[in-house]
Order: structure tokens, then sequence, then C-alpha cells
């Protein structure tokens, strides 16, 4: 999305704020950024259409610190492939 346009889109819920249409003031990176997570969270769940695209569960022996998810990180070794959408997820979330 160009830089203009986001502009514009954000523009119009700053407006939309200050009109009473909504209680907070909304930008087109936040709308994505919780799309993108209620989606993740979604797909982890075993009866999911799309949970076979996520890569096998870690297995470790000892007990860690929790982390977002139980997968493996794959290996990214292009930044196109570690901002696609599930690698993307599994890094922001690990």
């Amino acid at each position: 999305m160009s830089a203009e346009l986001e502009g514009q889109i954000n523009a119009f819920l700053k407006r939309a704020f200050k009109y009473g249409f909504c209680t907070k003031i909304y930008t087109i990176q936040s709308i994505a950024e919780e799309a993108d997570k209620l989606l993740f969270r979604r797909m982890m769940s075993a009866n999911h259409c799309i949970h076979f695209l996520l890569p096998s569960v870690k297995s470790t022996k000892y007990c860690l610190r929790p982390k977002g998810h139980p997968y493996e990180l794959p290996r990214c070794e292009y930044e196109l492939h570690k901002k696609s959408f599930i690698p993307g997820c599994l890094y922001r979330n690990c």
C-alpha cells in the first residue's frame, strides 16, 4: 500500500473519531496487525482449515518461560520470505 493511500485512510479514521463514530483513533497499521493476530490465534486451533500450514511443534526437555507459540521457527534466508504471513507471525510472536 502506498504511503499516500495510507495517509488518506488514516485521515478518514481520524475524522471518524472526531465526529464520534468510534471511541479511539485507529490507524490502518493497527487494524491490520490486530487482524493478523486474530487469524494467527485462530489458525493455531487444530480444527482450523489452514492449521496444516504451520510448522511442527517444537519439543523441549526444559521448562522455559512461556512463548507466544509452541512451533519451530522456520529458517528464512530471504527478507521477503520472513515477511510473508506465517513466518512473519511466527517471528513476531516468539
